[in-house]
């Protein structure tokens, strides 16, 4: 789920650091998650785009890359305007998330 090896790159082999990594990212991601909702809701593709943008990013800091994958289908949607396939993809960023955010628990505990 996550690329450790890129982690223990950045992180130095710092158990306390990525924790802190892993933990801004678990508190900042639901919020983000709900902001696509919102802006797919109300057809803005130009907040879905940003928005989808920002959660990439974040997740390649942490080497979530397969989400950072999705979160880049979202973003590739908003900057088209064609909205037509976010659905799906957001469908499949939250199923990953449920299982990437109790990924993302256990290994901030055992940091």
């Amino acid at each position: 789920m996550l690329n450790h090896d890129y982690l223990n790159e950045i992180t130095g082999g710092d158990a306390e650091f990525l924790a802190e990594l892993l933990s801004d990212f678990l508190a900042q991601t639901p919020a983000m998650i709900a902001q696509l909702e919102s802006a797919l809701a109300s057809g803005d593709s130009d907040t879905l785009g940003k928005v989808a943008h920002a959660l990439k990013g974040s997740a390649r800091s942490v080497g979530a890359d397969e989400f950072a994958a999705i979160a880049f289908e979202l973003e590739q949607a908003g900057k088209r305007g064609d909205l037509s396939h976010a659905p799906d993809a957001l469908q499949r960023l939250r199923a990953y998330w449920a299982t990437l955010s109790a990924y993302l628990r256990s290994q901030v505990e055992a940091a």
